[in-house]
C-alpha cells in the first residue's frame, strides 16, 4: 500500500516533495557529510557485494540446515533487485536525471536485513511477539541504515528509500511463503 501511494504521488516526477525536502534537512543536519563511510556504505548495496552477501548467507542457512531459508537467502535479494530495476522505469522519478524510485539499494540492504533476522527467529524460536520485534529491527537496522546514507549523499529522495524498503519486504515475505508451500507439498507424508 505504502509503495503504491508513494508511486503515484512521485511518478514521473523530478524533485522533493515536502516529506523529501524535511527528511533531507533532518539527515544533513545530523550526517556528517564528506567522509568515505558513506561511499562504502553504499557501495554494499551494488550488485556484485548484495550477491556476495546473499551466496555467503545461503551457505550459513545449509550449513545451519535451514535449507528453505537457504534459499530465501538468494530469491528474495534477487527478486527485490529485479523488482526495483523493472519498476524504475515504469514509475519514472528521477533524481539527477538517473531513475529513483523505487531504491534498489535500500531495497537490496533491506531484503538481506529481513532475510537474517528470519534465520535468527528460526534459531531461537522465540514468542511471537519478540519474533516481529526481531524480524522489525533486522530489516530497519539494514534498510534504513542505507536510506540515511543514500539521502544524506543526495542520490535518493527519503520517499526513494521508502519504496524500496517496502519491496523488500514484499518480496521476501511473499517468496518465503511460496517456498513454504512448494516445500510443504513436497514434503513426505
Amino acid at each position: 500500500m505504502t509503495f503504491a501511494v508513494l508511486a503515484m504521488r512521485y511518478g514521473g516526477t523530478a524533485m522533493a516533495g515536502r516529506v523529501d525536502r524535511k527528511a533531507q534537512a533532518a539527515i544533513d543536519s545530523s550526517i556528517p557529510l564528506g567522509g568515505r563511510w558513506l561511499d562504502r556504505a553504499i557501495s554494499l548495496g551494488d550488485p556484485l557485494p548484495v550477491i556476495t552477501v546473499a551466496f555467503l548467507l545461503a551457505g550459513l542457512c545449509v550449513a545451519l540446515r535451514q535449507p528453505r531459508l537457504a534459499v530465501l537467502a538468494i530469491a528474495g535479494p534477487g527478486l527485490t533487485g529485479l523488482a526495483t530495476t523493472l519498476l524504475k522505469p515504469a514509475i519514472g522519478r528521477t533524481i539527477d536525471g538517473d531513475f529513483a524510485y523505487p531504491s534498489g539499494h535500500t531495497g537490496a540492504a533491506g531484503a538481506l536485513g529481513l532475510v537474517v533476522a528470519l534465520l535468527v527467529v528460526s534459531l531461537l524460536q522465540p514468542g511471537p511477539r519478540l519474533a516481529g520485534v526481531l524480524l522489525v529491527i533486522g530489516t530497519l537496522l539494514t534498510g534504513v541504515g542505507m536510506a540515511l546514507a543514500l539521502v544524506a549523499e543526495d542520490i535518493h529522495y527519503a520517499t526513494d528509500t521508502v519504496g524500496g524498503l517496502s519491496i523488500a519486504v514484499a518480496a521476501v515475505l511473499t517468496t518465503a511463503l511460496v517456498i513454504d508451500r512448494f516445500a510443504n507439498r513436497q514434503a513426505p507424508t
